[in-house]
């Protein structure tokens, strides 16, 4: 056999996770109810380079595992969530991308269900708001304290891959590597998928009113929904379990949950 693998550069190989929910605005006062919120779960670096950034939950690949398994063991380590479902986002391998060489991260996205459960002391939900269009998006991140962590990224016309020479000239960044744009990607994704609800269901209970799903959609797609339209539109996808919402100080919603049906039901 004539393949040398020593004549070959070898990058590293690394995992990194966007990971969205939807969860209760902090800010509330007398006059204005909180509302719900898109979030993403960031930690904060304690090591070179970027020391002391917010950056995705992430990290370097072992010989003895799978990409994939990198990805769920680095998510637990770092913030404490354990094995959601994850999706390939895209793989960023752009020599210079990371201060430290050659390193391929290969990027997963998921969304969850808002429990309130304890995450590790190093990780934080973060608001995500996104504005700009055709490639030019300014992310803003703000914590519970209400600080926020500006970056403007720009994206190839795929939206997909990382572009070095296009990140040259951009004034701010307040992420560290390129997880600003694996962010916006991710979060774009989102949106598109929800053509079809079932990235919304897995950031509800089992068990939701629709002005539940209706509050989901608009803090992913960051826009208000006519709600007859919304009803109409998500009516093949759920059904009534019977049950009323408990505890209410109102006139009581309707419980549902997600029907099952097929891909080829809803494409009818």
């Amino acid at each position: 056999m004539d393949y040398d693998i020593t004549k070959y550069d070898r990058p590293s190989v690394a995992a990194d996770i966007v990971v969205f929910t939807v969860r209760k605005s902090s800010s509330e006062s007398y006059r204005h109810l909180s509302k719900p919120v898109l979030s993403v779960l960031l930690i904060r670096r304690k090591e070179e380079p970027f020391d002391k950034m917010l950056s995705l939950p992430g990290g370097f690949c072992c010989r003895e595992e799978t990409i994939e398994e990198t990805a769920f063991r680095k998510l637990k380590e770092k913030t404490g969530v354990d094995c959601p479902p994850l999706s390939l986002l895209c793989n960023l391998s752009g020599y210079g991308r990371d201060p430290r060489g050659w390193i391929i991260s290969c990027c997963y996205w998921t969304v969850i269900e808002y429990t309130g459960a304890a995450i590790e002391e190093n990780a934080a939900w973060y608001e995500v708001s996104l504005a700009g269009s055709d490639g030019r998006y300014t992310l803003v991140l703000t914590d519970d304290n209400g600080k926020e962590y500006v970056s403007e990224v720009r994206l190839s016309s795929t939206n997909e891959l990382y572009n070095q020479s296009a990140q040259a000239d951009i004034p701010r960044n307040s992420l560290a590597f390129d997880h600003a744009e694996i962010i916006v990607n991710a979060l774009l994704r989102l949106r598109s998928s929800l053509e079809k609800p079932y990235a919304a269901f897995r950031m509800l209970p089992d068990r939701f009113t629709l002005t539940d799903l209706q509050q989901v959609y608009e803090a992913v797609l960051d826009r208000k929904l006519i709600m007859a339209n919304f009803r109409r539109k998500i009516a093949p996808y759920v059904e009534e379990t019977g049950d009323i919402e408990g505890g209410a100080g109102h006139r009581p919603s309707k419980l549902y949950t997600k029907r099952l049906i097929s891909e080829e039901q809803t494409d009818s």
